[in-house]
């Protein structure tokens, strides 16, 4: 229920602001990826309105960021979706990110003869961040986790599911967090299980459509997180960023 009331909230507040021009008709929904990794050079795609007139992608916080917009066009409608809601349009730009770039987040701007749209995608360095191994769609093809490692993956396809594995152990606490690149494409859920495949525990929403996962392990061995779109919807454009962290019980 309460993730219904919150797409139905997102459609309204985009569908509303889609028919009043008075606050602009030049809008970003979502990036692919969800992060990117200083020291190299990666493709950016972005997702919204009125975007296939891009002149230019800048960085206005990072001087160092280079960028050359390859490709801008209308956007094919996903799964289950709809473009008024999503995004209508999209552009493809290749950037080069200096190694020295700091880690966070990082403001981009997209501009067109209509306006300028302002998105925010996060940098991480290349010992911080990982991109997940297919086929990882079971227990025994799971890609393995470490602690301060953040996972980048993609739902590639409809009733995707992206499996990881973290040795954990008992009386620890754990917080998972994933991230998406777009909260109007893709609403993540994740699911954990024990090593014999027990349930655990799960998440959907949490403060926004991204989920945060919270629980202790009782004992030592493998537990197993399970990434998934809560509606079995997934393309180019649900990607994620997974983060395991321990919890410190303070005293």
């Amino acid at each position: 229920m309460m993730r219904t009331i919150l797409f139905c909230l997102l459609a309204y507040v985009v569908t509303a602001s889609a028919d009043d021009p008075k606050k602009g008709s030049v809008r970003i929904t979502a990036n692919e990826p969800v992060a990117i990794i200083r020291g190299t050079k990666a493709v950016l795609k972005i997702r919204g309105f009125k975007l296939n007139e891009a002149m230019e992608l800048r960085f206005p916080n990072a001087q160092g960021v280079t960028a050359e917009i390859k490709e801008k066009k209308d956007s094919s409608q996903p799964p289950g979706l709809d473009n008024k809601i999503v995004g209508d349009s999209q552009v493809l730009a290749e950037i080069s990110l200096p190694a020295d770039l700091p880690e966070g987040p990082l403001d981009y701007v997209v501009v067109t003869p209509a306006g300028e749209a302002i998105g925010k995608i996060k940098v991480l360095s290349t010992d911080s961040a990982a991109e997940e191994k297919e086929p990882n769609n079971g227990f025994k093809e799971a890609t393995k986790l470490q602690l301060g490692i953040s996972m980048i993956g993609t739902i590639k396809g409809n009733k995707d599911v992206d499996v990881y594995e973290l040795l954990a152990k008992a009386g620890k606490k754990w917080k998972v967090t994933v991230t998406c690149g777009g909260a109007f494409l893709m609403d993540a859920a994740i699911h954990c299980y024990s090593s014999d495949r027990q349930f655990l525990a799960a998440a959907d929403d949490g403060e926004t459509r991204d989920p945060v996962l919270i629980f202790s392990t009782s004992v030592d061995g493998p537990i197993y997180l399970c990434v998934s779109d809560a509606h079995d919807i997934g393309d180019e454009w649900h990607s994620y960023l997974l983060v395991v962290e321990e919890v410190q019980e303070t005293k």
